[in-house]
């Protein structure tokens, strides 16, 4: 019987430990200091896997920031002349990787060391930007560790 309640007890104590060493705790910042949050068009095709695409929407800040401290592992240029970025992250022994899109002007180079907050590209006033996060291969809900408040219109314009 004793046993019993030391196992009980054990578990009562130990359980919630557990379960909350697993939760992912993280704030990144704002990549815009005044921007208006983009929501998908209501005429988007939806697939089974949601899209986890952030759009943002530049109000009059033009300095796209890095959203956490780590190194930039890829930029790249596509055919609309806008550039992308990939920031790799370690966080909490894991390993992120938010990659931005529709920059104009790149302020960083492939494999700099980057600080939370660092200017890594510029876009025009009303611009779009794009950030998409990954642990590791598998897409992550950045909207859930972006830090905005007082910066963000969450309002949301349509995409329409």
């Amino acid at each position: 019987m004793k046993s019993l309640i030391k196992f009980c007890f054990l578990l009562a104590v130990l359980l919630p430990v557990q379960l909350t060493a697993q939760t992912e705790y993280f704030r990144l910042i704002c990549p815009l200091n005044e921007a208006t949050l983009v929501l998908p068009s209501k005429k988007a095709i939806k697939y089974a896997e949601p899209d986890l695409t952030i759009v943002l929407t530049s109000n009059q800040d033009t300095v796209v920031k890095a959203v956490y401290i780590g190194r930039i592992t890829n930029v790249e240029f596509d055919e609309d002349s806008k550039n992308g970025v990939v920031l790799y992250s370690r966080i909490n022994n894991k390993d992120y990787y938010c990659w931005y899109t529709g920059i104009n002007r790149l302020a960083v180079h492939r494999n700099e060391a980057i600080k939370a907050g660092q200017p890594i590209g510029y876009i025009s006033p009303g611009g779009k930007i794009e950030l998409l996060m990954y642990e590791f291969e598998t897409p992550v809900d950045a909207t859930k560790y972006l830090d905005c408040r007082g910066m963000m219109n969450w309002k949301a314009a349509s995409s329409d």
